[in-house]
């Protein structure tokens, strides 16, 4: 049988036709231009149309920014990045739509699934994901099950506090783990230090950092240190078997995995230095495989 699997993104809509065993058949990409609820939709709608000139397809999988209830795929809360988005029932409204049953998670949820089943975490049933990309999400399964809480929003590392009174969050919050350790983290603490705008991307960073530049080796440092701090703290809280780190940030770890290693020794204790940790190994894919397994998993269950 064949799924459709979507991956939204800050900048773009990832969609995958893929079989029962993580093949990827076929791939279609979006800009995510429309910035609202009703864009998404159609966006999603679209990619599944396209899909179908080519497959019957048998469900779909989404994996969505946000908390997110996976009953009916409710968009519970969400910072205002998108308008009329909040409260969206993303997986009823799709299913009405294109007549497919439909899995909903949160997209860092979903890349940490696609991971287990595909990737890097493979055989682990206890283990916490940090997703690193323009922000920081994750999660955390247990006993091979996904832990929500009750606003569906645990695993939510990228808004624990790490630095009290520090950066302002788009939460709301002041020095969350976002603000130190995600990509956009990286080039504008690279900017504030040298005190001017000179770069504005994750891509301008490392390029200054390649060409020798000695304060983006010490901002990048820091980043290092602050992941290792976050990462205590969740080994402490969770006692998972691994940490999975992964987002677009992984492919960089030759750069920064030595330092954070250390730095994690030197933070934690006698019970952290027990956790494992594993570089996510599926790349972009990690959310297509992810969202592909979530709607495979709902027609074993029907």
């Amino acid at each position: 049988m064949i799924v459709v699997a979507i991956d939204t993104g800050g900048t773009k809509i990832a969609g995958a036709a893929v079989d029962e065993e993580g093949n990827i058949l076929s791939r279609v990409r979006y800009s995510n231009t429309g910035r609202s609820g009703a864009f998404m939709l159609d966006t999603y709608e679209k990619i599944v149309n396209e899909f179908r000139k080519e497959f019957v397809l048998s469900a779909i999988g989404i994996g969505a920014g946000g908390r997110i209830d996976p009953v009916d795929g409710k968009v519970i809360y969400s910072t205002d990045i998108y308008s009329d988005y909040i409260g969206l029932r993303i997986g009823t409204i799709m299913s009405e739509r294109c007549g497919l049953p439909v899995a909903v998670d949160n997209d860092c949820r979903v890349a940490i699934y696609g991971e287990r089943w595909k990737g890097a975490a493979q055989g682990y049933d206890s283990i916490f994901g940090i997703i690193i990309g323009t922000g920081v999400g994750g999660g955390y399964i247990h006993d091979g099950k996904t832990v929500y809480g009750s606003g569906f929003g645990a695993g939510e590392v990228g808004h624990q506090i790490l630095h009290p009174n520090g950066k302002l969050c788009k939460c709301g919050q002041k020095g969350c783990v976002e603000q130190y350790v995600s990509g956009s983290a990286l080039w504008e603490a690279y900017n504030d230090n040298v005190g001017l705008t000179k770069i504005s991307s994750g891509y301008e960073f490392f390029r200054e950092l390649d060409n020798g530049d000695s304060m983006a080796r010490d901002v990048l440092n820091a980043f290092a240190d602050n992941l290792a701090m976050c990462a205590v703290s969740i080994s402490n809280l969770f006692s998972p078997k691994a940490i999975l780190l992964g987002g677009g940030i992984i492919d960089t770890a030759d750069l920064w995995w030595e330092h954070f290693e250390k730095s994690y020794t030197t933070i934690g204790n006698v019970h952290s230095k027990k956790t494992a940790f594993i570089k996510a190994a599926a790349g972009n894919d990690a959310a297509l495989l992810g969202a592909a397994w979530m709607a495979h998993r709902v027609l074993e269950k029907a």
